[in-house]
């Protein structure tokens, strides 16, 4: 039995009922809804100075203070998680001195000269960068008992890890030219990738128990779930999807049972998507070009709820009664950041009247 509170969340039992309603599909009185506010009676948290961008992203007492930071100073409202912000160190797993750290994140630097050179990834328990992440994992984990969960690191995802490996526009190269190879050498990947992965998800079973899983996203589960993106299939053509990204997505499917799948900025591979059970939520962010989450995206949350997936958007308040009345609220998770603790509140209780579900005396 998964824990029934958290000193960030004591409506954890409440809010874990509704998550559970959302996997399965079932019938409720309003979708799942993340509603963040700033929360001004929260203990203040201190920093330790920085003595260098890497710093930041790999100190633990760093990544520590930002979790505690963003707890303390954030109302959880509806079904948001209880859980330390993801953290980014994952993704330097494996990748020796071909990293680049900055104030916005952690770039992986392009290290292979051609498709068919040694792929210079070598995560596993030699890699030196592992036990960094490991005391960060630990550090967290130190401070999480009743208080909070912490997510389980990790790499990206192989289609993207090797696009930025190779690079860019030479990735995209090699896809024409010859994609069998690039579709080898994600098949190599798979292996260290698993126990990488596995390494970090043990060490989190090993110390919290049985808190369920949480995605970078926000997204919880009571089962094991994997998230699941391939950025670079923006700019591929649904056949190269189908060649390339889907063979990826059946390895993760086989492993994991469940997946959600981020969807950056692109519509064109939803069909493909759907047409593999074991992606069981959609979550789309809309690129740069596009109006944000809202009405104008409609007819693509519209095929994935017709389909019987879950669907996982963040949008506005200012859309938020649109999107409630216009969508079915069974598998819907909405995240939406307000001003004041009151607002969350409200939009919460008025969620149930827009849903319509009110005359049904859902139980929730």
């Amino acid at each position: 039995m998964t824990i029934s509170a958290f000193s960030y969340k004591t409506d954890w039992a409440r809010a874990q009922s509704r998550w559970d309603a959302f996997w399965a599909l079932d019938a409720v009185d309003r979708p799942c809804m993340r509603v963040f506010a700033p929360r001004p009676d929260g203990k203040k948290i201190t920093f330790s100075e920085l003595r260098s961008l890497e710093d930041k992203w790999i100190n633990p007492d760093y990544v520590l203070a930002g979790a505690l930071h963003n707890l303390e100073g954030s109302y959880l409202g509806g079904e948001t998680v209880p859980a330390a912000s993801h953290f980014m160190a994952g993704t330097t797993t494996g990748c020796d001195g071909h990293l680049h750290f900055h104030e916005g994140g952690i770039s992986i630097r392009p290290t292979m000269a051609a498709m068919d050179e040694p792929l210079n990834w070598y995560p596993g328990p030699q890699d030196p960068w592992r036990s960094k992440v490991d005391a960060i994992c630990n550090r967290l984990l130190d401070e999480a008992p009743g208080r909070f969960i912490v997510s389980c690191p990790a790499q990206f995802d192989h289609v993207d890890l090797l696009n930025m490996l190779r690079g860019n526009e030479e990735m995209l190269l090699d896809l024409a030219i010859n994609p069998d190879q690039c579709a080898a050498r994600l098949h190599e990947m798979r292996g260290p990738s698993e126990e990488n992965w596995n390494h970090f998800r043990q060490l989190l079973d090993s110390r919290q128990g049985d808190v369920g899983w949480v995605s970078w996203t926000g997204i919880w589960c009571r089962q094991l779930f994997r998230c699941a993106q391939a950025d670079v299939a923006a700019v591929i053509s649904p056949e190269m999807f189908e060649r390339l990204v889907l063979p990826e997505l059946d390895w993760q499917g086989e492993r994991y049972e469940r997946l959600h799948y981020h969807t950056c900025g692109y519509k064109q591979h939803l069909e493909l998507c759907l047409s593999r059970p074991y992606i069981r939520v959609i979550q789309y962010s809309p690129n740069m070009k596009e109006p944000p989450n809202g009405p104008a995206h409609m007819e693509f949350y519209r095929r994935v709820q017709k389909a019987g997936r879950c669907l996982d958007i963040g949008i506005g308040a200012d859309v938020a009664e649109f999107m409630i009345r216009h969508l079915r609220p069974e598998g819907l998770c909405l995240s939406i950041p307000v001003k004041t603790v009151a607002e969350a509140d409200e939009l919460l209780t008025h969620a149930v009247k827009w849903s319509g579900t009110h005359i049904h005396q859902a139980a929730f």
